[in-house]
């Protein structure tokens, strides 16, 4: 059995698609056979049935309709949140783009974020991921000194946390996944930076 990040390391080599949000709507469509019998877990996937579902893929994208289609359909979402996010902010003098609606947002603390991230690797704050999350995320436009505090900012269907932009179906997907539905949203989203620095979804 496979999980969802194995299947898309094979997909993507397949040339199929490199959105995990994409394979988890062909699973939830039923167009992926798989089966969940845990959060914790998540989805599994019989690797028979992944090598039927690339072979009707490719049969149907002879033509690359489907294929270019689904990769629309996927960058023209994230165009969306990009607009909304400069229709709805505003920049400061320092060059932050903050929304009106600050209420809104979600905090995440500098010292929170340190000790949550060092204990997600075996090197702790040796490690790079490490270093290049604290300095994208404390460090904007390279400021020496540290912000104390970073917000996640919403944005309609979509949360913006620095250079990441996420969709609110790819976030309760991700919570579902990694058994974080009790968590304070902070908490999540800081999980959820470090795991796509790591996968190479932001850098």
């Amino acid at each position: 059995m496979l999980n969802v990040s194995e299947v898309l390391t094979i997909l993507e080599k397949e040339g199929l698609t490199s959105s995990r949000q994409v394979v988890l709507r062909w699973i939830r469509q039923g167009d992926l056979p798989a089966v969940q019998e845990s959060r914790k877990i998540g989805y599994q996937i019989e690797q028979s049935d992944l090598a039927n579902f690339i072979a009707k893929k490719k049969e149907v994208a002879t033509s690359t309709e489907s294929t270019e289609q689904t990769t629309d359909d996927y960058q023209a979402g994230y165009q969306a949140a990009i607009k909304d996010l400069l229709e709805e902010a505003m920049v400061s003098g320092a060059g932050d783009l903050f929304l009106f609606r600050k209420n809104a947002s979600i905090p995440i603390h500098l010292a929170d974020f340190k000790e949550m991230a060092a204990r997600n690797f075996s090197t702790g704050k040796n490690n790079p991921f490490y270093q290049t999350a604290i300095k994208n995320l404390f460090h904007p436009f390279g400021r020496k000194t540290p912000e104390n505090v970073i917000y996640v900012y919403p944005l309609g269907d979509y949360y913006k946390l620095a250079n990441l932009i996420v969709s609110k179906e790819e976030l309760s997907d991700f919570m579902k996944e990694m058994d974080l539905e009790g968590a304070s949203l902070s908490d999540v989203f800081a999980h959820l930076y470090l795991y796509y620095l790591t996968s190479g979804k932001v850098k």
